[in-house]
């Protein structure tokens, strides 16, 4: 079973943010799918597929989104 787990990112991310996130997001664990909805003056929301028995895991997300830049989750 695949399931969607939804995580918020600080601000409104532009197109090129979105890229780099997903290249590093892409090699956490687990992790099959990624899209992002991106709302002018809303923070980001990044949604990731994944098997329901195998949860991604939080540090992992934020060491990658960190080196992907200066962005951050909420």
């Amino acid at each position: 079973m695949i399931a969607s787990t939804i995580y918020v990112l600080e601000g409104t991310l532009s197109n090129e943010a979105t890229r780099i996130i997903k290249g590093q997001v892409y090699q956490v664990p687990r992790v099959g799918g990624i899209s992002f909805e991106v709302e002018e003056g809303k923070d980001t929301r990044m949604i990731l597929k994944h098997k329901t028995t195998e949860p991604i895991d939080r540090a992992d997300l934020e060491a990658a989104i960190a080196k992907a830049g200066d962005y951050r989750l909420l």
